[in-house]
């Protein structure tokens, strides 16, 4: 069996901050493994030292098979890249190598591209490692890897098995933070009857002294043996108290509590006409993309717009948000509209979380800290930039500017929302979208994503 293995290997960008401590794990020419975990948490780096791009600052990386390395490939042209994305994927395919190693492969696919290269990871005979934040992909790979604060855990088997594992994980941490607050209490109700005794029978000794019952010397003597019995017993409860709140501390960290709070509106959403397009003409240059094109969408339905790459899916929502002019034709939108495009823009890079908030809700900064709270923004980290926020954040920085006052839009505007973001923010969106109740128009190669948030109608472009 061929394999590349990192043995207690160590590795950091900044020499105060390592991304892996003594990793050990071994990949083979036969399994399919996927590698997942929040952005920056160290998954294309941990495919870069696999493929010698990079070396350890700690430990070795031993390579007993040949590989072939496909980077990840970012275009602002969904067309172009799904192109050259496939062509790319076809040439890792064609080199048999025993490895692969693919950094988010699906990014830039439509769903006929996606099909071809699923069908073709799973005839593929060596093995792969593979980057992607995919779920479709995810449930059909062999193992899943998940790096976490430096280190790797092993799931033997798809994103179901993975779903099961962490939730069956959570239980267990959950009944753990339980037990741990029940033990504190009795610690420290523990603590609060030996109080109570210890004044009781400091109460009894001064009362015995007084009725002449006992002299002021054995009286302290026995006072001073019994203090010194209480502070060994308080110092021993004191240590198992000091135990079970660290412990505690570490449970809740733990604890994947991120479910974000949707306010109710504070009107009824816009349930007529939201768009209305009719007789639309647009072409880019000689490419012809709309020609006397209609299209009507009303107020609390969810529509997906699916089509292959280069149909007009992203053209159209900009049409649509006057970004784009076009050729002819007439496009009437009502109601409050928002749009997030694909690289989540929207908000103004230069100013905090809480700024962009009050600009975009209306509202005071009183109001934008509650909200920029129920979104995970609290403290401090509600006065970071834009500009500085990881993936993850900057997606709940910009739901909490367009979604979480009461001011809401009637119709959300996604263009591949997911694109780029980990599995937990993903989950993030989806249950903030499912809270919303307004209508939303999306674009997205996302199949699983389109159900969870329940599309109920499709346009094919």
């Amino acid at each position: 069996m061929n394999f590349i293995s990192l043995s207690n290997v160590f590795f950091s960008y900044d020499a105060n901050n390592y991304l892996f401590e003594g990793v050990s794990i071994t990949f083979n020419n036969i399994d399919k493994v996927a590698i997942i975990g929040d952005n920056g948490s160290g998954k294309t780096t941990l495919l870069k030292l696999l493929a010698g791009q990079i070396t350890p600052d700690k430990g070795s990386v031993s390579c007993g098979a040949s590989f072939y390395m496909l980077n990840q490939i970012n275009y602002s042209d969904s067309k172009s890249g799904g192109e050259k994305q496939s062509f790319e994927l076809a040439r890792a395919f064609d080199s048999y190598a025993d490895i692969l190693l693919l950094d988010e492969p699906t990014n830039n696919l439509d769903k006929d591209a996606k099909e071809k290269f699923f069908n073709s990871l799973i005839s593929y005979p060596f093995g792969a490692v593979i980057v992607s934040h995919d779920r479709e992909l995810l449930q059909k790979v062999d193992k899943i890897i998940e790096i976490l604060n430096g280190k790797i855990k092993i799931y033997g088997g798809n994103y179901d098995f993975y779903v099961e594992q962490k939730h069956n994980e959570q239980e267990s941490v959950r009944s753990k933070y339980i037990n741990t607050q029940k033990e504190i209490g009795r610690l420290n109700n523990t603590v609060n009857i030996a109080q109570n005794t210890r004044q009781h029978h400091e109460a009894k000794q001064k009362k015995d002294i007084k009725n002449g019952k006992r002299s002021p010397i054995a009286a302290n003597a026995l006072k001073g043996k019994s203090q010194e019995t209480e502070a060994k017993k308080r110092a021993l409860i004191q240590k198992k108290l000091d135990t079970q709140i660290n412990l505690q501390h570490e449970l809740s960290a733990q604890m994947q509590e991120e479910r974000i709070k949707i306010p109710l509106p504070n009107k009824p959403f816009y349930h007529k006409e939201l768009i209305q397009i009719s007789g639309l003409n647009f072409a880019y240059k000689e490419k012809n993309i709309f020609n006397n094109f209609d299209f009507i969408m009303y107020g609390g339905t969810r529509i997906r717009l699916i089509g292959k790459n280069g149909s007009g899916k992203t053209t159209l929502l900009k049409l649509i948000c006057k970004e784009l002019i076009p050729q002819s034709g007439e496009i009437k939108t009502f109601g409050k509209i928002a749009y997030l495009n694909q690289d989540l823009s929207v908000l103004d890079k230069n100013k905090t979380v809480v700024e962009n908030i009050m600009d975009m809700a209306n509202i005071s900064r009183h109001e934008a800290h509650i909200i920029a709270a129920s979104f995970g923004f609290r403290g401090d980290k509600s006065m970071k930039k834009v500009s500085v926020l990881s993936g993850g954040e900057l997606l709940k920085a910009t739901l909490a500017a367009i979604i979480g006052s009461q001011t809401q839009p009637d119709l959300l505007i996604l263009d591949e929302p997911t694109n780029n973001l980990e599995i937990k923010s993903v989950s993030i969106l989806e249950d903030a979208l499912n809270q919303y109740q307004g209508a939303i128009l999306l674009v997205s190669h996302d199949e699983l994503f389109a159900k969870n948030i329940k599309i109920d109608k499709i346009v094919q472009l």
